[in-house]
Parts: structure tokens; C-alpha cells; sequence
């Protein structure tokens, strides 16, 4: 069984489809390519002023933005008990 898309899923494939760099998808979305780069690794999360600007390069609206980012911290949460990945401060 296929797993629900995260974020970070979310943003490689339209950053995949786009041939967008960091970069490109950081300014298309209001964020630093540092986040980007968090968000796309499932290790980040974006502060609320951020989701419409998500929202708009996914093409989705922000109640899916806000799904997305609650499977992205479950992934983050499932990595962190299994021993995967260091423990990472979450912006608010």
C-alpha cells in the first residue's frame, strides 16, 4: 500500500514536472531555499504566513497544504522513533 504524499513529496514532483531549481521553487514560494530545502526533506515546517504561497505553487488549496504538512511531521515522527534522523527544531 502506497503511502499518503507528504510535503516534501508534494514539492519534488511539481519541482520535478516544473524543472525548477531550489531556488526557482523557493522564490515561487515566499521561502528561503533553505527551508525549501528542509520541506522538501520532510524535516521542516513552514510557518502559517507561508501555506498560501505553497498552496498556489502546488495548485492546491491550504487545507491540503495543512494535510500535507501533518504527513510530513507524522514521516518525521515515524523516522525519529525508528532511529532514522537526528532530532531537528520545528519553526512555528
Amino acid at each position: 500500500m502506497a503511502m499518503p504524499p507528504t510535503l516534501g513529496d508534494s514539492l519534488n514532483e511539481r519541482m520535478g514536472g516544473n524543472r525548477h531549481s531550489i531556488d526557482a521553487a523557493a522564490a515561487a514560494t515566499g521561502a528561503s531555499p533553505s527551508e525549501l530545502r528542509d520541506w522538501k526533506a520532510d524535516l521542516g515546517t513552514p510557518r502559517e504566513a507561508q501555506l498560501a504561497g505553497i498552496a498556489d505553487y502546488l495548485g492546491v488549496d491550504v487545507a491540503e497544504v495543512k494535510r500535507l504538512v501533518l504527513r510530513s511531521q507524522m514521516r518525521r515522527v515515524q523516522r525519529e522513533i525508528r532511529g532514522g534522523t537526528a532530532k531537528r527544531p520545528v519553526a512555528s
